[in-house]
């Protein structure tokens, strides 16, 4: 059904220079470890999900001094992706370079050359890279025209394959842009073959209230010029510090992918952190559960999730794996009511940094977590993952409290960091007093 299934790695080699917590050499571990995952899935494809770090990579017309260990870097996860069979991509936002090329982003005769220099430098610095993304909105230079869009993917396109290799060019933008009209009148047309539009399954953020994205996933587009991305670690909830199992809520979309003949899709494996990672050996209990399931869709979009849910509970779970399945099937309705109030979120990106809204009361965490926690008592206590379930839903707990205001908030904070530190600080606990 699907000719390409991409890893999406939204974290390692994205920020230049940002190795104060993982250093490049561990930044490469993990897309090495991440690649180890998707192939034994059966993904074919994976994009470096670059922002600043791209700049680092090239020349621009010899006017800046590239990175030499974050080019290597790359060449070594292209390298590695090829031994797996993973096509690798690379990702920028539009009209972004040094300031030494001397030239400012925007609609300029200029700033197109620098461009599409750039694009001939990089097919020529990187032979093997299967293709580039170019996020279209939310960028400095931003083009907000219909034609200056379209103008800059398709010369994307255009120059991606003019040395003669089959390359892909990836605009992620379309669903913020309404400009662009409606998809099943003019997506793709007159466009260059190989441009292919990213959008993500839900209409909005990866947050779980959202809809499936209706105006896009429907029949009558053309399917061959969508990717349709989805989130497995979870950017807006948890973190993959504790599982919110999407079987379930992912069924309905898959089917609808299918039925839109939309033959592209991708799942992000992270977003913005190196904690927490979802290709972490000693934590397969955790968001893991979203790529096994999001594989098994790949394969048959029409399969059942009680029965994908059920043969990795038995891998993971051998001695309890019906209680596992209840625990992953309960996991769903303990994040909605810790995360959101009748459907609208409050958290900053799923961390107490700041508040986005009114929050849960704490009735409603307590109850929450009381139930998931009977959930996870029923696995037996030979398995060895039921411990770190107890410890991270008590996580989840105390992010609960503390952002439904409990009068202890500070003193829930600490023994949240004595608890464990790295999702401590990975959901920004220390700003635990704004809450109060």
């Amino acid at each position: 059904v699907f000719s390409n299934i991409q890893a999406i790695d939204h974290w390692n080699l994205r920020y230049f220079k940002r190795y104060e917590v993982f250093s490049l050499a561990e930044q490469t571990a993990q897309i090495k470890a991440n690649m180890d995952i998707a192939q034994k899935l059966g993904f074919n494809s994976y994009l470096l999900f670059q922002k600043d770090a791209f700049e680092e990579l090239l020349t621009w017309g010899g006017k800046h001094e590239p990175n030499e260990e974050l080019k290597n870097a790359v060449q070594e996860a292209i390298d590695y992706g090829k031994s797996k069979g993973l096509r690798l991509y690379l990702h920028s936002n539009q009209f972004q370079w040094p300031t030494d090329v001397g030239v400012d982003y925007g609609d300029s005769d200029d700033a197109w050359t620098v461009f599409e220099n750039a694009m001939v430098e990089l097919i020529k610095t990187f032979p093997d890279v299967a293709g580039y993304q170019v996020t279209g909105d939310e960028t400095e230079g931003q083009l907000d025209t219909k034609e200056g869009l379209l103008r800059f993917h398709n010369l994307t396109a255009r120059v991606l394959k003019s040395d003669g290799l089959h390359r892909i060019a990836l605009m992620r933008t379309w669903q913020r842009c309404g400009f662009l009209g409606m998809p099943e009148q003019e997506l793709g047309r007159g466009d260059e073959p190989n441009l292919i539009y990213s959008i993500k399954n839900t209409d909005g953020d990866f947050r779980i209230p959202h809809r499936m994205d209706t105006d896009y996933i429907r029949r009558g587009v053309d399917g061959s010029r969508l990717l349709v991305e989805f989130d497995a670690w979870r950017e807006y909830e948890t973190h993959n510090i504790f599982p919110l199992y999407l079987g379930d809520y992912w069924a309905p979309r898959f089917r609808a992918i299918a039925d839109a003949g939309i033959t592209n899709i991708g799942v992000r494996f992270n977003w913005n952190s190196g904690r927490f990672h979802i290709g972490d050996k000693n934590r397969p209990y955790a968001n893991l559960v979203n790529l096994y399931v999001f594989s098994r869709f790949a394969r048959d979009p029409y399969a059942d999730p009680d029965a994908i849910l059920m043969d990795f509970c038995r891998k993971h779970f051998p001695e309890g794996s019906q209680a596992a399945f209840d625990m992953y099937k309960g996991t769903f309705e303990f994040i909605m009511h810790i995360y959101y109030n009748n459907g609208e979120g409050f958290l900053h990106h799923g961390g107490l940094k700041r508040r986005r809204g009114t929050p849960v009361n704490l009735d409603q965490v307590t109850l929450a977590y009381n139930k998931m926690k009977q959930l996870i008592d029923k696995i037996p206590d030979t398995n060895q993952y039921k411990a770190d379930l107890q410890k991270y839903a008590l996580v989840i707990s105390f992010l609960g409290k503390i952002a439904a205001g409990h009068k202890d908030a500070e003193a829930i904070a600490k023994n949240w960091r004595r608890l464990d530190r790295d999702s401590y600080d990975e959901l920004d606990a220390q700003e635990a007093s704004k809450w109060k």
